[in-house]
């Protein structure tokens, strides 16, 4: 009776090994549901805002894109060409962060088109949001009537997202790497409870 119990012990464990690596492979896609409020005057969007431009989507960078845990709420980064300012941004190109997802507020900017933008200032980065009133640049005709004419962009600049966003490398290899471990350590547990097992008379 002992003996069986302890088989079925052992096979409880094993199928919590395996529904637990399963959980790693599962990649979430959202986290949360946005919502915004109705949407500001282009004046009042203006003045809360710290930057806004059109410009070109040149690059769009997600470190997480490949990784086995995601979410909605992963921060991508989107670098511009900018065109016209109206508030905040005097360079050729601009960095924009947003969430991977509209699910987390985040605008789903796409490669090479053009946009007018309305960002805020966040602990030193600038990052736009599906609830401002960013929006495709062929879509913002009434906006950009409104704003009026831009100021061109003097301070020339080169910037290279795969340099400076390279820090969030060593966050997923870490993440990988610790359950990875957890992994092997489940697995070293289960293999000697089956020895164990087979010694017993």
């Amino acid at each position: 009776m002992e003996i069986s119990n302890s088989k079925n012990t052992t096979v409880k464990f094993m199928i919590l090994v395996i529904f637990f690596i399963s959980l790693l492979n599962y990649s979430p896609t959202t986290s949360y549901a946005c919502s915004c409020v109705e949407a500001n005057s282009v004046k009042d969007e203006l003045d809360r805002s710290s930057a806004v431009f059109s410009g070109e989507v040149i690059e769009i960078v997600d470190k997480n894109k490949s990784a086995s845990l995601q979410s909605s709420n992963d921060p991508i980064s989107v670098l511009f060409d900018v065109d016209e300012s109206w508030k905040g941004v005097n360079q050729t190109q601009i960095v924009v962060y947003t969430e991977r997802s509209e699910a987390s507020c985040g605008y789903e900017f796409s490669l090479n088109n053009e946009y007018l933008v309305y960002a805020q200032e966040i602990d030193g980065t600038i990052k736009a949001s599906y609830c401002s009133k960013t929006s495709l640049l062929s879509l913002a005709e009434e906006d950009l009537i409104e704003l009026g004419i831009g100021e061109k962009p003097t301070e020339q600049v080169s910037i290279d997202l795969d340099v400076n966003e390279g820090d969030e490398d060593s966050t997923n290899n870490y993440l990988l790497y610790s359950t990875s471990l957890i992994v092997v350590l489940l697995l070293a547990v289960a293999v000697v409870n089956i020895k164990r097992l087979k010694k017993k008379p």
